[in-house]
């Protein structure tokens, strides 16, 4: 399986939301960093096949910006267990691997993805950080399980956005 592990997007400061923090929506930035990023792949003949997202506001448009880039292409899909503090690595796993399709992208939040990327390549997850609207492209061959990743690359918005401040 080829997972993509995607930090949603900038969604703005917290402190300035006045709201319920779960419906904090993406900036204008933000929305740029997920299409842009959907478009960087796409533009490279990766495919997608199946993608889960975070039910929170910013995650799910993150998802949709980012599908942008492949019309017709699969419809995000909420999973709970990518909301803040929900995660639980093998039944992630699980999930993933019943999907049928050999492409995934989940869209989740920090320190979650960082966490479950650490967990699959056997790293520390303490040394592995995912920027925001960042991307990290994870191989698994037989999984995903623990310490069966293995990490292909990682990039930030900066490489699929040059020029672009965030």
């Amino acid at each position: 399986m080829n997972l993509y592990i995607i930090r949603h997007a900038d969604a703005g400061n917290r402190e300035e939301w006045p709201g319920d923090d779960d419906a904090r929506p993406l900036s204008d930035v933000g929305r740029k960093q997920a299409r842009a990023l959907g478009e960087a792949l796409r533009q490279r003949n990766l495919a997608v096949g199946a993608v889960l997202a975070s039910p929170l506001v910013r995650t799910r448009e993150t998802a949709e910006a980012f599908l942008e880039a492949w019309p017709g292409g699969p419809a995000t899909q909420f999973c709970d267990l990518l909301a803040p503090g929900a995660l639980k690595r093998k039944k992630l796993s699980k999930q993933l691997a019943g999907l049928g399709t050999e492409n995934v992208a989940i869209v989740g939040h920090d320190p979650d993805l960082p966490e479950y990327l650490g967990w699959l390549i056997g790293s520390d997850p303490e040394t592995v950080h995912l920027a925001k609207g960042g991307a990290a492209l994870v191989a698994c061959d037989d999984g995903p399980n623990k310490g069966d990743g293995r990490l292909v690359w990682m990039v930030t918005p900066e490489w699929f956005m040059p020029g672009e401040s965030g």
